[in-house]
């Protein structure tokens, strides 16, 4: 289910005019799962978190559950990456929908905080990162757990 989620998570990014005017469009977005690679910028970075139930009952018939993300927008000045930012946070806080058959109850940013990079060994591209940090929170199938039996068991 996280895979799911994960990908309303960048396709809301990659679908939205004001984010593909900084990062491109298409296949040449230069949106990222969990790494930056050597690349031009401005750039958006995900990575994904914890995936956990909100409130799981012991009958497990609970099935809400929220997923943590981090989007880290990259950019070469400052007002770069806080731009960019700002239109990720547009994009993405309140957003909630069905996609595909999961319900999506809301997408809520919680943070968003600066940094400056410095590279490795100066070999890398310096550049000011804005982290945005958001939960999903979503309604995932219900479970069908396992029943689970003692093959030497006494009858």
């Amino acid at each position: 289910m996280s895979a799911v989620v994960a990908a309303v998570v960048r396709d809301a990014i990659v679908q939205t005019t004001a984010i593909t005017n900084i990062v491109g469009s298409g296949s040449s977005a230069r949106v990222y799962a969990s790494f930056r690679p050597s690349t031009d910028l401005p750039c958006i970075v995900l990575t994904y978190g914890s995936d956990q139930d909100l409130s799981p009952t012991l009958a497990r018939t609970d099935c809400l559950r929220r997923m943590s993300v981090q989007i880290e927008c990259y950019g070469a000045v400052l007002s770069h990456s806080r731009n960019l930012a700002e239109q990720v946070r547009r994009a993405l806080h309140g957003a909630a929908g069905l996609y595909r058959s999961t319900r999506i109850i809301e997408i809520r940013v919680t943070s968003v905080q600066t940094e400056y990079d410095f590279g490795h060994d100066a070999t890398e591209l310096q550049a000011h990162i804005t982290t945005v940090m958001a939960e999903v929170t979503y309604r995932s199938p219900a479970v069908s757990p396992t029943f689970i039996v003692d093959p030497n068991a006494q009858p």
